[in-house]
């Protein structure tokens, strides 16, 4: 299959990610075969890509025009046979791989034999999940950064089966979508960004267990040092630039202090069970009076096209 064949996609899930991958896969001309068992999901995701457009029109970067256009590419079912005709799928269920297993056997049954199969799983295995196909060659991961309509990165995972024919042609798709894509060349759990977003939280949670800084403290560290600094240069870039023979003597003293605890840290633990999930419960770490979560996405979002729109400036 080429890029010009792929004109229709099915998308699988109305949840954060899969509406944010309807609404960009829409947004870049495909018409979009969005699958959903409840319909109460769907208008919830509805909801959540007309607030996406909102911000991409007020940063000029959507017209009203295309915006309605791209609504109209969205064709919302419940019924998983009108995937039957697609090119590609891009699966968005949650991160439970006997649930994606399940699903993916329902799909291989149902689709075209060429379609384009992908996961969009935020670390789970490739090679499992497509552990039941009839064809695993044309199985991979197409993990898509959150938020998906924004965020530059989308990592192709090949898992054991996937041929490179396909790994390549994903590759292409993601830069066809104005993405910035890597290839993960091993299943490895967390592929990429989530073993090292996973590796920093371990150490944010030791730091806030150990009584070292509060979370407030720690959330200002990163938004004003690591996280600016990484936006232009990455940590391996960013060690040649200071010069690799003094990262060889920090890290022989820092790395034996560093946590290498391998179970869920107590402090997220208590707050879990205390049924203090973060924003959707209304308190985590902070508190989120009715409102906050939502201003601070918009803000969020409102400030990460800024600085997208300052690296695309850099690059040119």
């Amino acid at each position: 299959m080429e890029i010009s064949d792929i004109t229709r996609v099915g998308v699988v899930g109305a949840g954060t990610m899969g509406s944010g991958v309807a609404e960009l896969f829409a947004e870049s001309g495909y018409e979009v075969i969005w699958y959903n068992r409840s319909e109460v999901g769907i208008q919830r995701g509805l909801a959540r890509i007309r607030r996406n457009q909102q911000v991409l029109m007020r940063h000029k970067i959507l017209t009203l025009t295309d915006a309605e256009l791209a609504l109209a590419r969205l064709h919302p079912t419940d019924d998983l046979e009108a995937l039957s005709n697609v090119e590609l799928i891009s699966e968005s269920v949650a991160e439970d791989l006997a649930l994606k297993r399940k699903l993916w056997s329902k799909l291989d049954r149902l689709c075209h034999p060429d379609a384009i199969l992908t996961t969009n799983t935020s670390g789970l295995s490739i090679t499992s999940i497509a552990a039941n196909l009839s064809n695993p060659e044309r199985f991979a991961g197409m993990h898509f950064a959150n938020p998906p309509h924004l965020m530059p990165l989308v990592e192709i995972i090949k898992g054991d089966s996937t041929s490179e024919a396909m790994c390549v042609l994903l590759l292409t798709l993601a830069q066809h979508l104005h993405k910035k894509p890597v290839l993960v060349r091993k299943d490895v759990p967390g592929f990429i960004a989530n073993r090292l977003h996973v590796a920093l939280l371990r150490e944010v949670l030791h730091l806030i267990e150990a009584g070292i800084a509060f979370p407030a403290d720690i959330d200002t560290a990163v938004t004003n040092g690591l996280g600016l600094r990484w936006a232009f240069t990455g940590p391996v870039e960013f060690m040649d630039l200071a010069g690799l023979d003094l990262s060889k003597v920090i890290f022989s003293y820092l790395f034996p202090a560093l946590s290498d605890i391998k179970d869920t840290p107590k402090v997220l633990q208590d707050l879990v069970a205390a049924g203090k999930l973060g924003a959707k419960s209304g308190a985590g770490f902070y508190d989120y009076p009715a409102g906050r979560a939502e201003r601070i996405i918009d803000e969020r979002d409102d400030k990460l096209l800024k600085l997208l729109q300052l690296k695309s400036n850099s690059e040119i």
